[in-house]
């Protein structure tokens, strides 16, 4: 079975809520995210960092959560403590504040051979994102502090293409949350 990591442990800082309890007709924007992810088939992990216990209390679902203690550094540090505790043949990785992709996008993620595949719009790189065990040396000793910083450095990333725009759409701002999720 895969794993699908959604990476939510950051602050919300340009939102005035935390984005992973925005309410979304009535339920938790983090539960909504985490039941779609089931309802495709895929064991999902949770990295929580900022208001960590929290917003775990709000989780409906039996999930595993992983604490990152570094959130702080950025989402990249979520990646690697997702690759410090979790061990399979390949993590995909989602963020809280981006509408999903469909399940066939992620299904191209997972027949990829490549160590790394990025899904693509209109040639513009997006979450989900794959990223194969054989790479988790290399990412875990970066010195990059972002993850397309790294993903770039490694010259060993693809390109799944789709045509859904929402793949590029960033909810930061409680604007952006309703555009978005309502």
């Amino acid at each position: 079975m895969s794993i699908v990591v959604l990476l939510a442990a950051g602050e919300s800082k340009r939102a005035t809520g935390l984005k992973q309890l925005y309410k979304v007709k009535g339920e938790y924007l983090i539960n909504i995210q985490i039941e779609q992810l089931l309802s495709y088939g895929y064991e999902v992990v949770v990295v929580l960092g900022y208001a960590a216990k929290k917003i775990a209390s709000c989780i409906k679902e039996d999930v595993k959560i992983i604490e990152n203690p570094n959130y702080h550094e950025g989402m990249f540090s979520s990646v690697k403590r997702a690759f410090e505790l979790l061990d399979a043949k390949r993590l995909i990785f989602c963020h809280i504040d981006r509408p999903l992709a469909k399940k066939e996008l992620f299904e191209q993620l997972i027949k990829s051979e490549s160590p790394i595949a990025t899904a693509s719009y209109k040639e513009k790189n997006a979450p989900p994102i794959m990223i194969q065990s054989s790479m988790r040396e290399a990412l875990l000793t970066s010195k990059a502090t972002r993850l397309d910083q790294w993903i770039e450095s490694t010259k060993k990333g693809v390109r799944i293409v789709s045509d859904d725009a929402r793949l590029l759409h960033n909810a930061n701002t409680d604007e952006e949350l309703r555009r978005y999720f309502d």
